[in-house]
């Protein structure tokens, strides 16, 4: 997935601005796309100089003036286009800073692992927590963009990203077991 495909995607909600966009991103798929501000821009700029969106300039009403990104039937034809062009091979993540450390950590020893899976398993139990609230905050983003019937995608998506983290739980709390009967034996 690039994002310049999500972006369309999103736009194809509703009408944003680059904010909005950030936000649409932090709120519903920020567990497993992820943008900073300065690339939401910086894709927008691309994105409307090849067609695939436009804008307009909205006057605000007690702030300053607000870009408002739209998604055009090019683009909309460019994001089926794409999404219907399987490649043979798609990749998911296949590099992890996390299990390279934990794989090198015989160097420092049992008790600084446990200790970093430790902390590690603090982090997945927030995220899940995270996804909680992004199953709660898509039901809103539906309906306001009137698309309802979108749901089940989002949910499946959403589903996969519990399995993962649920995973990362079960596997740092079973790595702390297995921990624990080596440094009793110290």
């Amino acid at each position: 997935m690039s994002l310049p495909h999500a972006i369309i995607g999103l736009l194809s909600y509703m009408p944003m601005t680059g904010y909005d966009l950030k936000k649409f991103f932090n709120d519903s798929i920020n567990f497993f796309w992820s943008a900073q501000m300065s690339q939401i821009y910086r894709e927008l700029k691309i994105l409307e100089e090849k067609g695939f969106v436009s804008s307009q300039e909205e006057i605000g009403d007690k702030g300053p003036n607000k870009r408002i990104y739209f998604v055009t039937e090019q683009g909309v034809s460019h994001l089926k286009e794409w999404l219907s062009d399987v490649p043979e091979r798609i990749d998911e993540d296949n590099r992890n800073a996390f299990l390279l450390r934990v794989m090198l950590l015989s160097k420092l020893g049992a008790e600084e692992m446990y200790q970093q899976i430790q902390t590690r398993l603090k982090k997945y139990k927030k995220d899940l927590k995270e996804l909680q609230s992004v199953e709660e905050k898509l039901k809103y983003y539906l309906q306001k963009t009137g698309k309802e019937e979108d749901l089940i995608y989002w949910k499946i998506t959403l589903n996969r990203g519990f399995h993962d983290v649920k995973s990362h739980i079960e596997w740092a709390e079973e790595s702390l077991n297995d921990l624990k009967k080596v440094l009793k034996k110290k």
